[in-house]
């Protein structure tokens, strides 16, 4: 006989940052649904941070902590370990700095469960700001069916859901062989959901549910960093190919200005805040010329416009003018999503 398969793993980096890993370990230990193990899989964090994840473990045997063994370091590493060893029916991966609802684990559990068509099941989110979960409307909010198309949106980089929206069936995940890029460093998320859709993984919105995680978006000691390293470069150029290839397999050509959208996002995220990364600017111009020759020619042209403005105007606006009207549709954008989702709120009220 086989032995009893538990519903739930949880999947959680860990580095550093105790005060935040302890609010969100106690907010998973608050709920009201039992049947998880919380893999804890730590990234090289210091002694403090440990003996607190030591501290949980020798408190509640559901919680294991484990050290990552292999290279290289990082958070897309911790999640490959993690989802070699869950045992759990579904999985979950977390955030360690975030927070989710006392209903979280629960409600994905049973809605999924219903739902024996679907590979995983996208919940919507909330956000987590001065130790309280808010859940009214704002653009940092996902998990919400905003769009027609979810490709496209993964194209132009305006995310519908972040992995943490999400619980997979591990057998899944297993099937069709995915797993994090850990090339990396940045944008793996991304990465995940578009693989995952484009090996045919089927999901669906959990309309009407309710907001379940927090996504941290005010500390003053985020996990996540803007770093402008030349690997962070190579990793931006390289999930920016990545997704120019999947959308391709997934729909063609259909989306190829979505793509350009989504690379400029990319090229004006990856920048100091002041001027122009001429480094990540050419290699991402350089990485789009065989799969789009016009995306890099208009690229280069924005570069050298850039660079001409520069000599009379400050560095930041020169940069921000070549692409005033990309910048002004997402400025549109981001109003007309808080818009969206006040409307969904609404309706599933009523």
């Amino acid at each position: 006989m086989e032995p009893l398969r538990i519903p739930l793993t949880i999947i959680m980096p860990v580095f550093n940052h105790r005060d935040e890993v302890r609010t969100m370990i106690d907010s998973i230990r608050a709920n009201d649904f039992c049947g998880w193990e919380l893999l804890a899989i730590d990234d090289g964090s210091e002694e403090e941070t440990l003996q607190l994840l030591y501290h949980y473990a020798e408190e509640d045997c559901r919680i294991r902590v484990v050290r990552r063994d292999r290279q290289p370091k990082g958070a897309q590493t911790c999640r490959n370990i993690g989802l070699e060893m869950a045992s759990g029916e579904f999985v979950i991966v977390f955030d360690s700095d975030d927070y989710i609802a006392p209903y979280c684990l629960r409600q994905r559990v049973e809605m999924l469960s219903k739902r024996p068509d679907l590979d995983f099941m996208v919940f919507p989110s909330g956000v987590y700001v001065d130790n309280r979960f808010v859940t009214a409307p704002h653009p940092y909010d996902f998990g919400y069916r905003v769009a027609e198309d979810d490709v496209k949106m993964f194209a132009s980089r305006r995310l519908p859901f972040i992995v943490w929206n999400n619980i997979y069936r591990t057998d899944s995940l297993r099937r069709n062989r995915l797993t994090w890029d850990d090339r990396l460093l940045s944008l793996q998320d991304a990465d995940f959901n578009i693989s995952a859709i484009a090996a045919g993984l089927r999901y669906d919105y959990a309309d009407g549910a309710l907001q379940d995680y927090g996504y941290r978006i005010i500390t003053t000691s985020s996990i996540s960093k803007k770093i402008n390293s030349q690997a962070h470069v190579d990793s931006h150029v390289l999930a920016n190919s990545k997704m120019y290839d999947a959308v391709r397999r997934i729909a063609g050509h259909k989306w190829d200005s979505a793509l350009y959208d989504g690379m400029l996002r990319i090229y004006n995220q990856g920048m100091t805040g002041k001027g122009i990364n001429r480094s990540l600017a050419d290699a991402l111009a350089e990485s789009v010329r065989e799969r789009n020759s016009r995306h890099s020619r208009l690229l280069r042209m924005q570069i050298r416009l850039t660079t001409l403005l520069q000599k009379i105007l400050p560095a930041r606006l020169a940069r921000q003018l070549p692409v005033a009207f990309y910048l002004i549709r997402e400025s549109r954008w981001r109003k007309k999503k808080t818009a969206m989702i006040s409307t969904i709120q609404e309706k599933h009220k009523q």
